[in-house]
């Protein structure tokens, strides 16, 4: 029969507790929203109003929402490691090239066993600096660059080899083991102990004039490395000490430096971090990510701090370590009591503890300090440069970093005004009334209940007052084959 289709509808108003006939008829083809089944209103507000007696929505103001792009973060991450790319090249180069002519006086003070002058202090050697430039022009503060940077390339190579032989780690962790460290500290003494006959040539490079001495070439340092590596025992040439006597106290300057450097860089890297934290908290804006700049910067700064101390710390150590290397060398060096004269080295030291006792004795303590103030020019133009390097870099990373978009103004939509309630079934017209009439319920034109034959029109009992009672009341007294029966019974006798 026509019309079985709808008992489904009216099923499903009836037990949502929505009288069925204040439904358009638009919204009987809609599909039934099953979520809302167990959210089936009690009872309808009372404050509904039709939307053109409504009040408008108050009017709010619009509000900017920050945005900020994928494309803008990410760009700001690459400048970043622009910007640490850069400082650490500008730090490379003015550990290893900068610095290499205050190296190179300094090496000529601790090795020149008769100077007057032990030019503690940095302002002692600015006349004699300047007379070495007009008498040799600038080249005399870079000999020996290439033998020293050779010596380095070397020495990270050999720790490489070793570590691929070997099972010793290459580099360790603060949570390393102790037997890691040990391990890494052997391969850091294996490395300079096969290194000490090659950096005797660099250093004897580094110090030689260049007006009583033939320049260097390439490879001479290669060759006059493993010629005083053949002679292990006892060399050819005068006073020159075996290389076995060298080891010791080379190896124990490098491993010491490299313990220090290390400790105080670790502690002047947290110090710094924690400023760093402490600082954010004040500006009340502490960023969970750390930035690639600042961390490169960080660590520069406390590798720098660390190369100073270590500097500073072991400068007798490696002033009486020097003269060992370079006894019996016979090298001719330019004296920087006035900066313009040459004078040879000339010294018979039997051993470490005897240079040490002999340098006091003659020299005093300050003996073991001379060419100080060069090491106090070196560190000051190398905190100078990479602080200046820094400062520039981060400036002109945020130069180069392009403007964020400004953020788009967004309006906050307004909340919806209720609608007004449908119209009674009075107002309809009486064909659209019979339409949206109660198949359980229905009545003719005159008010009477349009029943099928057979049928009283007053149901019996409490069940014509149950059928619009609460949806509980009615699972309970209604039948459904009965209403289904009856239903039918109703659209037949319509036809």
């Amino acid at each position: 029969m026509a019309g079985l289709d709808d008992y489904q509808f009216f099923s499903n108003l009836r037990d949502r507790d929505n009288p069925f006939w204040q439904k358009p008829v638009e919204e009987k083809d809609k599909p039934v929203d099953m979520t809302d089944y167990y959210r089936r209103p009690t009872e309808f507000p009372e404050n509904l109003l039709i939307p053109a007696q409504a009040p408008p929505p108050p009017l709010q103001k619009q509000t900017s929402v920050p945005y900020e792009p994928e494309f803008a973060k990410g760009t700001d991450i690459q400048m970043e490691k622009y910007g640490e790319l850069s400082i650490n090249l500008v730090s490379l180069c003015a550990e290893n090239l900068l610095s290499h002519p205050f190296i190179v006086v300094r090496r000529q003070c601790q090795v020149n066993v008769n100077s007057q002058r032990y030019h503690v202090l940095p302002i002692t050697l600015i006349p004699a600096l300047i007379h070495m430039q007009g008498c040799q022009g600038l080249s005399a503060f870079w000999k020996g660059l290439g033998s020293v940077l050779t010596v380095r390339g070397v020495t990270l190579a050999l720790e490489d080899c070793i570590s691929k032989f070997t099972p010793w780690p290459k580099e360790i962790s603060p949570h390393s083991s102790p037997k890691s460290i040990g391990q890494h500290l052997l391969l850091k003494c294996s490395a300079l102990a096969l290194i000490t006959p090659f950096y005797s040539a660099s250093l004897v490079e580094t110090v030689q004039s260049e007006i009583a001495s033939e320049k260097p070439g390439v490879f001479d340092v290669f060759k006059e490395g493993l010629m005083r590596l053949l002679s292990f025992t006892q060399p050819q040439t005068g006073r020159m000490l075996p290389v076995w006597l060298l080891i010791l106290p080379t190896v124990s300057h490098g491993i010491l430096q490299y313990l220090i450097g290390n400790a105080v860089s670790t502690i002047t890297s947290q110090a710094l971090r924690r400023y760093h934290r402490q600082d954010q908290k004040k500006q009340g804006a502490v960023s969970k990510e750390s930035k690639s700049f600042v961390d490169a910067s960080i660590r520069l700064h406390s590798a720098f701090i660390g190369h100073l101390a270590s500097d500073v710390l072991l400068y007798p150590l490696e002033t009486i370590l020097h003269r060992l290397h370079m006894q019996g060398t016979r090298t001719i060096i330019d004296s920087l009591d006035v900066g313009y004269e040459v004078k040879p080295i000339l010294t018979r030291y039997e051993g470490f503890f005897d240079c040490l006792h002999t340098t006091v004795q003659e020299e005093g303590v300050l003996g073991l300090f001379k060419g100080f103030g060069s090491l106090c020019i070196q560190y000051a133009l190398y905190g100078a440069v990479l602080k200046f390097a820094e400062v520039i870099i981060r400036e002109v990373t945020l130069i180069l970093v392009p403007p964020k978009p400004k953020p788009k103004p967004q309006d906050i939509v307004a909340p919806l005004t209720p609608s007004a309630p449908y119209p009674p079934a009075a107002a309809m017209h009486k064909g659209i009334t019979s339409l949206h009439s109660s198949p359980l319920n229905s009545t003719s034109q005159h008010g009477s209940p349009k029943m099928p034959y057979g049928v009283s029109a007053t149901p019996s009992g409490s069940r014509g007052s149950s059928l619009y009672s609460s949806p509980a009341h009615r699972l309970q007294n209604v039948d459904l084959r009965a209403e289904m029966e009856k239903h039918k019974m109703s659209l037949s006798f319509d036809d």
